[in-house]
């Protein structure tokens, strides 16, 4: 992808059908640009993103994939409304519409604190996000806080799977074909001056993606959850798994384990971490080394559901008033 000027504010665009306004940027990343945008018939306000394809094939993929994703239907993934494109000067743009999140994403939520009930209700909204995703065969293969939404109500909405080349609907099992996509990914983070991308699992250097390195990420965004760990570049927080090497210093646990080796790369929770016990071992198993070893996203799942039961019983007995002593 190349870079590209943003659509003018109170400019017009026409999406499936529905003319929309322009109304602010919310954001730019390695694949597009996303506006918060205005249907000019009802007033109601929704995310747009804005990708910029090379070619008419990679156009072609991408709309055929946001109408297939435009059939996922889970309460915690961002619903797609419609796909549409138009040409330019710079190329082909394909415009994805999605409903608007106004709680945010959970990069930018971990800056302030959250109480555990509120920790393992993410967690448990992510994993059956997750969960949902793998059952109809699709990979994310970008799991990392920015692209967890949240309502205003602070419910998880999982974003920002599909939507580019090679980056659509893996099937389980399924290498990259050519490693491009992890190439021109890796190298929009270093270039950018983030570093090494964070969530990333060990193999995924390797060009091995399989729905087991979701899972990784998924342990990563627990352990960013619950630690509150981050490294801090140009003033802004990144949170996700740390690990320290000596000589090196704080680096991102899955590309440490790629880079100097599964003995050589150790993570554990600290003392002020918040969550369990039972938590902490579900984040670290999902970090596991070798990918065979991590829990699927379901059964991750069912183990937070378990968690998060127990949880609401023993808060439920914490202010359950005292019986009449008459």
């Amino acid at each position: 992808m190349q870079a590209f000027a943003s659509l003018p504010t109170n400019s017009r665009v026409l999406v499936g059908g529905r003319q929309l306004t322009i109304q602010t940027t919310l954001g730019k990343g390695a694949f597009g640009v996303v506006y918060q945008v205005k249907e000019v018939v009802s007033s109601r306000v929704y995310a747009l993103k804005d990708v910029l394809c090379k070619d008419d094939s990679e156009i072609v993929k991408a709309i055929r994939e946001a109408m297939t994703l435009k059939q996922i239907s889970h309460k915690n993934v961002i619903a797609v409304e419609g796909a549409d494109q138009f040409r330019r000067a710079q190329g082909l743009h394909i415009l994805i519409l999605v409903e608007y999140c106004v709680g945010g994403n959970l990069n930018e939520r971990l800056n302030r604190p959250s109480r555990q009930e509120l920790n393992i209700q993410w967690l448990s909204q992510i994993s059956g996000a997750l969960a949902y995703l793998h059952s109809r065969g699709v990979v994310h293969r970008d799991l990392k806080p920015e692209n967890v939404l949240l309502t205003e109500l602070e419910d998880v909405k999982l974003a920002d799977f599909g939507l580019a080349r090679e980056y659509i609907a893996l099937k389980t099992g399924t290498r990259l074909d050519d490693g491009s996509w992890l190439r021109d990914y890796a190298k929009y983070f270093m270039d950018s001056e983030v570093g090494t991308p964070f969530w990333m699992a060990p193999e995924v250097f390797d060009n091995d993606y399989t729905e087991k390195a979701d899972v990784f990420s998924l342990g990563v965004l627990f352990y960013a959850i619950l630690e509150r760990d981050f490294i801090e570049v140009d003033g802004k927080k990144f949170y996700s798994a740390f690990t320290n090497i000596p000589g090196v210093g704080k680096v991102a646990f899955g590309y440490a384990m790629a880079t100097y080796g599964e003995n050589n790369a150790r993570i554990q929770f600290s003392p002020r971490a918040q969550g369990s016990n039972a938590v902490h071992r579900i984040a670290l198993n999902a970090m596991s080394y070798d990918k065979n070893d991590r829990w699927s996203a379901a059964e991750i799942h069912d183990r937070v559901t378990n968690v998060r039961v127990s949880v609401r019983l023993d808060f439920e007995r914490l202010h359950q008033p005292d019986e009449c002593q008459c």
